[in-house]
Formats: structure tokens, C-alpha cells, sequence
């Protein structure tokens, strides 16, 4: 996969991405439902779809929560590493799931509307525009129903004061990453019938303000967000990721 905004391998995402993870902790957290707030947006995106493909899966942490709520999950990572991680954390958690390693930003290797929905999370946003178009239009191919996708929000005030002190510190890992104002124009341009978007985890986005004055601005801050697992819609966007769903006809 060519990543415009990025020039890591497949074999330093994992690194960054698995960081010393062990699947059996991963498999104990997401039973205990130890997950992510977009991880309950997803569950709840999800009622009445049976098959759901993850584009960029990672761990493969989101898509095993969805699996054991009994959904048919499929997880296209380019990175065997990452697949590897998410075949045992499958197999700690018992459930089932199909692995793929393919290019996301090339024809995917699935048939027209052979899956309810479709999501990618923490992906986009290390593509260039073409490649976005490109995703999308694969994705949105593949799908029946909905199709998710979620990226840094770029007008999370905390997010993006934090992204840019580590950037100048030279602290930053995230390479190129390009957060989001909007994602609806992309959408358009697929016809989608209905556009819902929203920003979640305005809690998260506060781990970003590593800086000497961090810890103030985060005691502070803190007392008026809600708690860490909330996943509704954050008060004035300020959530770490922009949510987006399109949903087809």
C-alpha cells in the first residue's frame, strides 16, 4: 500500500501498532468490554448487518468485539503482522473471522454488495485525496448498507494543540497523519442517500497534551467532559475522531 502521507513500512506500523500488545490481554479487555468508545459506535451502527468488512484492521481488536456479538467479520490489513496478531486474538476470544491482506488503495478482492457494512478506522487519514477516492469507492462497491469511517477531527482543540507540539518536539509517530474537517464531500460524490457525522471522545483527544502544561490543562479540562467509554456525540465537535456514515438506498 502506498501511503502518500507516510513513508512507513507495513513492518513499522505493526510496530507502532501492536506495541508489545499480547493477543490473550487484548482478548481479555474486549470480554471484559474494556474497548474504545468508537468500538460502541460501531456495535450500534452495526444492528441488523451479518457481514462486516474492517478496511486497515490493525489488531483486529474492533472487528473481534464485533465477531463476538455475532457478526460474520472480515479484516484486510497489508500488514501479515497485523493479521497474524488478529488470527490468534481471534482464536483466544473462539470466534471466527476471514483474514485478507491486501492494498486497500487498489481494487478490492471482494464481489459488489458482499457486505452489510463496511468500516475503516484511524486509515484514511494518511492518504492522498485520489487514494481516499479510491478507498471509498471500493468500499462503498462492496457494501449493502452503511459505510463507516473514522479519522482524527481536525477541529478537536486538544487533539491538534498536542499533534503539534509533539510534531515540533520531534516526538510525534504518527508521520503524516492529516486530520478531517468534513468527510461529506467524498460521500456526495458516491450518492449516498444520507450523510450522518459527528466527532466522539473529547477525553481521548486530551492524552495528546504531553506538553510541560499538560497535566493542568488536562485537570482541568477533565471535570467538564464526560466520562472515557462515553461514545455519543461530543459537545461542540471537539471529540477526538470524526465519525462519518453514509448509508446506501
Amino acid at each position: 500500500m502506498t501511503l502518500a502521507r507516510s513513508n512507513l513500512a507495513p513492518s513499522s506500523w505493526s510496530r507502532i501498532l501492536l506495541d508489545g500488545a499480547r493477543p490473550e490481554a487484548v482478548a481479555a479487555a474486549v470480554t471484559a468490554g474494556r474497548v474504545m468508545p468508537w468500538a460502541h459506535v460501531l456495535l450500534e451502527s452495526s444492528r441488523g448487518a451479518e457481514t462486516v468488512l474492517d478496511i486497515g484492521s490493525g489488531r483486529g481488536d474492533l472487528s473481534a468485539m464485533l465477531a463476538l456479538h455475532g457478526k460474520r467479520t472480515t479484516l484486510l490489513d497489508w500488514s501479515e503482522e497485523n493479521l497474524g496478531f488478529s488470527r490468534e486474538l481471534f482464536n483466544a476470544l473462539a470466534v471466527r473471522g476471514r483474514f485478507c491482506q491486501a492494498d486497500a488503495t487498489k481494487h478490492l478482492p471482494f464481489r459488489t454488495s458482499s457486505h452489510d457494512m463496511v468500516f475503516t478506522c484511524g486509515v484514511l487519514e494518511f492518504f492522498s485525496d485520489p487514494q481516499i477516492e479510491l478507498v471509498l469507492e471500493e468500499s462503498w462497491r462492496v457494501c449493502t448498507r452503511k459505510l463507516i469511517v473514522l479519522v482524527p477531527n481536525a477541529l478537536s482543540a486538544a487533539y491538534r494543540l498536542g499533534k503539534w507540539y509533539m510534531e515540533r518536539t520531534g516526538k510525534w509517530e504518527w508521520n503524516g497523519e492529516v486530520p478531517f474537517r468534513s468527510l461529506r464531500p467524498y460521500f456526495r460524490k458516491l450518492g449516498a442517500v444520507r450523510i450522518t457525522e459527528y466527532s466522539i471522545a473529547s477525553r481521548h483527544a486530551l492524552k495528546f497534551l504531553t506538553m510541560p502544561v499538560g497535566k493542568q490543562l488536562v485537570r482541568l479540562l477533565q471535570r467538564a467532559l464526560p466520562p472515557a467509554t462515553d461514545s455519543r456525540p461530543a459537545f461542540l465537535r471537539q471529540g477526538y475522531l470524526l465519525v462519518t456514515v453514509a448509508e446506501k438506498a
